[in-house]
């Protein structure tokens, strides 16, 4: 939106505008700031009053659901407007998550705010977050307060520490170079930042990351040139294969913004013509190494939950551990799929949220495995997706990509705790 747009709506003159704001930025964050601010306000003051623990929860999660719905405009910008809005917004919204998972901690347990590696307040949070933008992006803010009751339910399956012998998340390590866009807000270019990574060009964090995928070993190779008896389907494979990898380290290594369709085409070795005749756009191929990204992770997640298709617990433990591989030895695309698809188009969001749906898909057996006295909410595997995703995001945004792998544990703890209780589901992930 323009400025000018910006300042008929509100019913100002352009000089107050910027008597008040340097530029949109400066607008976005402010207006930011204050939705966070009050929202914060609103749920903390709800669990302060009279109650158990449990109702106060409620009240919380109950007056943040009900705010929503009185103002969801406000609330998406709070929920979603950060993605794709700039680096010091997208740092604006990590410390604001990083607030309210303080003060989640200390709404848990007042006394005693657990160990900084337990990663459940992430998970708990990423539920909530993802449970209500999912209803703020279809127009079904509505439904919020009556979502209230349950997603207390589901946060409440979490006891306040960790059970014993649960291993956490190895300590964040010191960045040691700035982080993505960073030479570009200062206007010095690309420079020796994108130069400096893998050997592979393009390869991101491949090499912190470990060994590559299978797959992206083959579109690694190159074709041999002149006569060769390779089959019209292999090559148009390989070459799709190349130009999505391209995509996705570009995308990781630059930013959405800086995506151009000549470094595609130099990256994946080959011509302009070819590249056009699979894409359309440049955007058309941020879609497809997204839609590529997700189906291999779906894939090798199902690969390994249907190999315990008689054990449930064992084979969302099995999934888990496998996804996570993956993402650590595919750490472009990782990072497209998980920070990059909300700076795209609705198009890249809805592709994301059919994966995550597709993901929850799984948790749903969990109903026939819980206790048969349990009151488990229907919003129990949406949010339990939406968490991990979360968690997920955090890790790969925050450039420790090869450290998936070490925080299975908890995750599959968080998967199977709500359907299993902490002791069975913490078994479960010891082993």
């Amino acid at each position: 939106m323009r400025i000018l747009d910006l300042t008929k709506l509100a019913r100002v003159s352009r000089p107050t505008f910027y008597g008040l704001y340097t530029d949109k930025e400066e607008l976005l964050l402010a207006a930011y700031d204050e939705i966070a601010q009050r929202t914060a306000k609103t749920a903390i003051e709800a669990y302060q009053a009279e109650g158990t623990q449990s109702e106060r929860l409620s009240a919380a999660i109950g007056a943040f659901a009900k705010l929503a719905a009185a103002t969801p405009q406000a609330m998406s910008l709070m929920v979603l407007g950060a993605f794709g809005a700039g680096p010091r917004a997208i740092e604006r919204r990590n410390h604001t998550l990083e607030a309210l998972e303080q003060s989640i901690g200390a709404i848990r347990s007042p006394i005693d705010r657990g160990d900084d590696g337990d990663l459940t307040v992430k998970v708990i949070i990423g539920g909530i977050r993802e449970v209500t933008a999912a209803r703020l992006r279809h127009g079904r803010a509505g439904e919020l307060p009556g979502l209230a009751d349950e997603l207390a339910a589901w946060a409440a399956c979490y006891p306040v520490k960790l059970p014993a012998g649960l291993p956490g998340p190895p300590p964040a390590r010191t960045r040691t170079r700035p982080p993505r866009g960073f030479a570009q807000r200062r206007g010095e270019g690309p420079g020796q930042e994108d130069r400096s990574r893998s050997g592979r060009d393009g390869a991101g964090q491949a090499g912190a990351a470990g060994a590559l995928s299978e797959r992206a070993l083959r579109a690694e190779g190159r074709l041999p040139s002149g006569r060769h008896d390779l089959s019209r389907q292999f090559i148009v494979k390989n070459q799709r294969e190349r130009i999505v990898d391209a995509t996705a380290a570009i995308v990781t290594e630059k930013g959405l913004a800086n995506l151009t369709i000549p470094e595609i085409a130099r990256r994946a070795n080959v011509s302009h013509q070819t590249f056009y005749e699979m894409y359309p756009t440049k955007h058309d191929a941020f879609l497809g190494a997204q839609k590529v990204g997700l189906h291999q992770a779906l894939l090798v997640t199902a690969r390994a939950y249907d190999a315990h298709e008689d054990d449930w617990p064992r084979g969302v433990a099995a999934g888990l551990r496998a996804l996570l591989d993956y993402l650590a030895s595919e750490p472009a695309h990782a990072h497209l799929i998980l920070v990059d698809t909300f700076a795209a188009s609705p198009a890249a969001i809805e592709i994301r949220n059919t994966s995550i749906h597709a993901f929850a898909a799984y948790l749903q057996p969990g109903y026939h495995h819980a206790p048969k006295d349990s009151a488990m909410p229907g919003v129990a595997p949406e949010a339990i997706a939406g968490g991990i995703w979360q968690v997920l995001n955090h890790y790969i945004e925050d450039e420790r990509t090869n450290e998936l792998p070490e925080v299975a544990p908890q995750l599959i703890y968080a998967a199977l705790t709500p359907f299993l209780g902490p002791k069975e589901a913490a078994k479960v992930a010891r082993r």
